[in-house]
C-alpha cells in the first residue's frame, strides 16, 4: 500500500523518523492541527492508495476532499510517535474520517482481548450465569459495606453503581447485629433491581438462614466458628474461610459433601502481613488444583494510602498468578472510590497476558491515570515565540462573579442570575456564553481554567476548591519528576501531602 502521511513544518522531523514506509507531505504552515483540506486542494494524490492527515484536524471536511481526489484520505494518529505502530497494520483496519487512528487502534486492541478473553472461558461451575474456575477471568464481587442500614433508593443506587462499574457479584455485607427479617428484605430489593449474582456475607448464622430463605445466590462466610450452618446450605455457592491452609482444605472437602459449589478464602491480609498471605494462596493452589479462590483485595486497598488504581492491578495479576478466581473488594471510603471498576479491567489485563504468555501491556486497555506509558516528543516553539508574562491586574466584571463547585458528579456553576449544571468544562462555559454572562475576555479566560480544573478534579474523584490548586502530590519540574536522592526524605514527604 502505498501511503503519504501529510504533517506541517514543527512536525516533520518526527513524522520522518516515525512513518517509515510511507512518503510525507509538508504543509507550508507551523502547526500540523491546522491543516485543512485547501491545503492538499492542488497536491496531487493520485499516487498513493491512503492519505494520513494529522489526528487533530477533524474538524476539516476530508470526506468531500476525499470524492474528489478519488483516494482516501483518513486521520492518522495525533502524536507522530503513533505512526510507527500504525503503518504496519494500515491495511488491516478501517480508518476514520474524524477518529484518530490512534484511538481507533487502541478500541481494536481492547476488543480483540475482551474477545480472546471471553472466547476461552472454562469455568468449574457457574454462579447464576457467572462462571467460576478453571481458566475463566478473575470474577469482581463487589461489596456494599451494612446494605441492611441503607435506604431501599440508597441500596438499588449502590448497586446500580456496581453493575455500571462491571461488577459480576454484588455483595451485601451485613453488619454484626443485623436481623433476619432485614436480611430477606435486602435481598428482595437487591432482587428486583439487578439480574447479578447476589451474595451475603456474614458469620451469624441466623443472617446466613434467612439468605438462604431468600434464595441467595452466594454465602460468605464459612468457617470453624459457624460451621454448623452447614445445613442450612440448599443449593447455594459457598465461600469457605480460613488461615490455615490445611484446616481450609479440610473444611472444602467436607464443604463439598453438601454441595459442589465451593470457594477457597485463604483471607489476603492486608500491608504488612501481605506477602505471608500470598504464600497462602500459592500453597493452597499447589495442593488443590481446581477449587476455586476468592482473593480478598479490598483488604488491602482500604488499609493502604496509595492509589487504588496501580494497587488494584497488581493485586489482579497476583491473583492470576497464584490461581484464585474471583476478586473481592468494596468502596467503602473515597480512597477506594472506582476500585470495582479498577479490577474489572485489570481482571481483563491479568487474563489477557496469560492468554497472550505476555507481560500485561500493550493489550488495548490499561490503568493508567496520572501516567503514561511513553514520554512522546513535542515540537519546539517558532523562534519568534513571545514569552508569556502574567499581568497581576484585577478587573472585575460588570457582569458579576460566578461561584464554582463540583457536587453529586457534575460540575456546578453558579452566578447571580443563573447556575448551570452540566459534566464537563465545554459544556458548561458554552451555556454561560450562550446567555451572555461574561464581558471582559480575562474573566472568560479565568471561567474556563477553573471549570477544567473542576472537570478534571471530576474524572479523577478529587476535591476541588475554586481559586485553589487540585494538588497531586507529585514534585515535578519543567523536566520532569525530581530525584528522590535531589531532596531530602522528609522534605520530600512534606511536600507530597
Amino acid at each position: 500500500m502505498r501511503i503519504l502521511a501529510v504533517t506541517g513544518k514543527l512536525a516533520e522531523k518526527d513524522v520522518r523518523m516515525y512513518a517509515e514506509g510511507a512518503d510525507v507531505f509538508v504543509v507550508d504552515i507551523d502547526v500540523a492541527a491546522f491543516i485543512t483540506p485547501r491545503h492538499l486542494k492542488n497536491v496531487d494524490l493520485s499516487n498513493y492508495d491512503l492519505i494520513l492527515v494529522p489526528g487533530l484536524t477533524s474538524g476539516s471536511d476530508w470526506k468531500e476532499l476525499e470524492r474528489k481526489k478519488r483516494v482516501k484520505i483518513r486521520l492518522g494518529p495525533i502524536h507522530a510517535y503513533d505512526l510507527k505502530f500504525l503503518i504496519p497494520f494500515v491495511d488491516k483496519i478501517e480508518l476514520s474520517h474524524s477518529i484518530p487512528a490512534c484511538r481507533l487502534i487502541k478500541e481494536i486492541k481492547s476488543e480483540e482481548t475482551i474477545k480472546m478473553v471471553e472466547e476461552n472461558e472454562e469455568y468449574l461451575f457457574k454462579i447464576k450465569d457467572v462462571g467460576v474456575g478453571k481458566e475463566s477471568r478473575l470474577k469482581v464481587v463487589a461489596e456494599i459495606v451494612d446494605a441492611t442500614k441503607l435506604s431501599e433508593e440508597e441500596l438499588v443506587e449502590r448497586i446500580k453503581y456496581y453493575e455500571k462499574s462491571g461488577a459480576d457479584i454484588v455483595d451485601l455485607g451485613l453488619p454484626l447485629d443485623v436481623k433476619a427479617e432485614d436480611v430477606e428484605h435486602a435481598i428482595e430489593i437487591a432482587r428486583n433491581s439487578t439480574s447479578l449474582p447476589l451474595s451475603i456475607d456474614t458469620f451469624d448464622i441466623k443472617a446466613i438462614e434467612a439468605g438462604v430463605n431468600a434464595r441467595i445466590d452466594m454465602i460468605m462466610s464459612l468457617s470453624t466458628k459457624n460451621f454448623e450452618a452447614l445445613e442450612l446450605i440448599d443449593g447455594q455457592a459457598v465461600v469457605v474461610v480460613e488461615r490455615d491452609v490445611k484446616k481450609l482444605l479440610e473444611l472444602v472437602e467436607k464443604v463439598k459433601e453438601r454441595t459442589d459449589r465451593v470457594i477457597a478464602d485463604p483471607v489476603l491480609d492486608p500491608p504488612m502481613r501481605l506477602a505471608e498471605s500470598i504464600l497462602r494462596y500459592y500453597e493452597f493452589r499447589k495442593m488443590d488444583g481446581e477449587t476455586p479462590m476468592l482473593f480478598g483485595a479490598g483488604n488491602v486497598t482500604e488499609l493502604l494510602d496509595s492509589d487504588s488504581i496501580g494497587v488494584n492491578a497488581v493485586l489482579a495479576i497476583l491473583a492470576e498468578e497464584v490461581g484464585a478466581n474471583l476478586l473481592f473488594t468494596t468502596e467503602a471510603s473515597p480512597k477506594t472510590a472506582g476500585c470495582v471498576k479498577e479490577l474489572v479491567i485489570a481482571s481483563y489485563m491479568a487474563k489477557g497476558a496469560k492468554l497472550r504468555k505476555t507481560s500485561p501491556k500493550d493489550l488495548g486497555m490499561d490503568l493508567l491515570v496520572l501516567k503514561e506509558k511513553v514520554k512522546l516528543e513535542s515540537c519546539p516553539p517558532p523562534p519568534n515565540a513571545l514569552k508569556a508574562q502574567e499581568s497581576g491586574k484585577f478587573i472585575r466584571d460588570p457582569l458579576g462573579d460566578f461561584r464554582i463547585w463540583v457536587s453529586e458528579g457534575s460540575i456546578v456553576c453558579s452566578h447571580e442570575t443563573l447556575t448551570v449544571i452540566g459534566k464537563t468544562a465545554k459544556e458548561v462555559y458554552d451555556t454561560v456564553l450562550s446567555y451572555n454572562l461574561v464581558s471582559r475576555l480575562d474573566h472568560a479566560c479565568y471561567l474556563g481554567k477553573e471549570l477544567m480544573k473542576a472537570e478534571i478534579a471530576l474524572r479523577l474523584g478529587k476535591n476541588y476548591t475554586q481559586d485553589q490548586d487540585l494538588g497531586f502530590g507529585i514534585y515535578t519540574s519543567d523536566s520532569g519528576y525530581i530525584p528522590v536522592h535531589s531532596r531530602s526524605k522528609k522534605d520530600l514527604i512534606e511536600k507530597s501531602e
